[in-house]
Parts: C-alpha cells; sequence; structure tokens
C-alpha cells in the first residue's frame, strides 16, 4: 500500500502543522510552544525574585520563633522580680484589709460610746430636773432671811479684782478694800 501520508502547510513559522494518513483526517495538533530567549530571561529572574523572597520569609518566621521562644523561657531575674512584685501586692492587701478592720471596729466603738453618752446626758438632765423641781427658791430665801438673819448683798460689798492670771486664784489673805 502506498504511503498516502503527505504534510499539508509546510510553512516554517506556522504555529500548527498536521498531517493526513489515508483518507481520515487528525485533530489539529498545535506545535509544541518554545518560549524566545527574553521569557526564558524573564521566568528566570521571577523564580530568583521568589525565592529571595521565600528567603526571607523564612528567615523572619525563624526570627519570630526565636523571639517567642526567648519570651516564653523565664529568667532568674524576671522570676525574682515577678515573686517580689506579688509578695509586695500580697503584703500591701493585708494591710488594707488590716487597716480597714482596724476603722470599722474603732467606728462601732465610737457609735457605742456615743449611745451610751447620750443615755449619761438624758440620765444627767432628768436628775438635775429633779433637783431643781426638789428645791424651791423662793422658800430658800426666805428661810435665809427670817431664820439666819441673812440680808440682800449690796453695792459696797462687791468688790473687784484684776488678776494678770486668768486661770484660777488662790486666795492667801483677805482682799484690800481699795477703790
Amino acid at each position: 500500500m502506498p504511503d498516502r501520508r503527505r504534510t499539508v502547510n509546510r510553512r516554517k513559522n506556522l504555529e500548527t502543522a498536521y498531517y493526513i494518513d489515508g483518507n481520515t483526517v487528525r485533530k489539529i495538533q498545535p506545535r509544541p510552544y518554545r518560549p524566545t530567549e527574553e521569557e526564558l530571561e524573564r521566568r528566570r529572574r521571577q523564580k530568583a525574585r521568589k525565592r529571595l523572597r521565600e528567603e526571607e520569609k523564612a528567615r523572619r518566621q525563624e526570627a519570630a520563633r526565636r523571639n517567642q521562644e526567648k519570651a516564653q523561657r523565664l529568667d532568674l531575674g524576671f522570676t525574682l522580680f515577678l515573686m517580689v512584685s506579688a509578695a509586695l501586692t500580697v503584703a500591701a492587701c493585708v494591710f488594707y484589709l488590716n487597716t480597714q478592720s482596724a476603722l470599722s471596729r474603732q467606728s462601732s466603738v465610737i457609735a457605742s460610746l456615743e449611745s451610751e453618752l447620750s443615755v449619761l446626758e438624758n440620765e444627767n438632765a432628768a436628775a438635775r430636773e429633779r433637783l431643781n423641781s426638789a428645791v424651791d427658791l423662793s422658800e430658800v430665801y426666805q428661810k435665809a432671811v427670817s431664820e439666819y438673819g441673812m440680808t440682800a448683798i449690796t453695792e459696797d460689798q462687791i468688790h473687784y479684782y484684776t488678776s494678770d492670771n486668768q486661770d484660777y486664784i488662790k486666795q492667801y489673805q483677805a482682799i484690800p478694800s481699795g477703790k
């Protein structure tokens, strides 16, 4: 059987080339794409930039991981600082609570003393009232004048005395009468 295959359209720069073999027509298959040198160089530069970006990203991730590990480690100085801070905080809280309870105790003592003072003042006022009502001053005056011969004071019997010491006076002798 003679070879019936023949090439159709043999131009060099044509994108597609196909063959007819016999009486059946095959599907058109494009010629494989071959990039130009410029395209190859551009792809190489893109790959290099991408590789550099990935390396930089990996370096940053590694630095971040090291920083996280360092932050998670507690060194002795930081631990001591935290312990001292916690102890001072607890001491301040205990001092505050102790002062607060002392203040509330003093407030309750003051309230009880004030109520006791009020009761005593009421009792004192009632006793004074009883004494004042028990003594009749007009009767005392009548008894003093009639039984004891007392008289009312006159102006010439009053002597005024000035002293430098205003707190109290001790009398050692008779007060001079000099008007």
